[in-house]
């Protein structure tokens, strides 16, 4: 039992560093990418396993603590899924019809090369960049609560 919950907690702890991380890739023109989506479910699933494990053992649980980092952890997730939600919906109103495609001049849609691309400057605020603070900050409290709060 011991080894799966060092394999959960290395997994969660990757989870928390992927958000952080992600996070600061792109904190000149904060968005909330697909992987920061994946690590807060990744967060929550070895949250939860590491839970039932505690459960199952000899050691005292603290509840109130547990709780707390749930709802929060529960947070990011949201934070994180409505952000990047609001990404896909921003890139599909950039460029109508299929993806990966843009309309030409002429009419059909050609496919979208470095030529067609814009790119956006570092100053324009992405439409989920309040999202992407709101997960960066309840990941980091997350980790605060875990480390302080005994």
């Amino acid at each position: 039992m011991e080894i799966l919950r060092e394999i959960l907690l290395t997994l969660h702890l990757l989870g928390m560093a992927i958000i952080v991380g992600g996070y600061f890739t792109v904190i000149r023109s904060p968005k909330v990418l697909a992987g920061m989506l994946h690590a807060s479910y990744l967060q929550l699933l070895t949250g939860l396993a590491l839970l039932t494990l505690a459960e199952m053992g000899d050691g005292q649980v603290d509840h109130v603590k547990i709780g707390l980092k749930l709802v929060i952890a529960i947070l990011v997730t949201v934070f994180a899924f409505l952000g990047r939600r609001q990404e896909k919906e921003a890139t599909e109103q950039l460029t109508p019809g299929l993806p990966g495609t843009t309309a030409g001049p002429a009419g059909p849609a050609r496919p979208a090369g470095p030529a067609t691309q814009t790119i956006a400057p570092a100053s324009v605020t992405n439409p989920s960049a309040r999202l992407a603070h709101l997960t960066f900050s309840f990941a980091v409290l997350n980790v605060l609560i875990a480390v302080f709060l005994r």
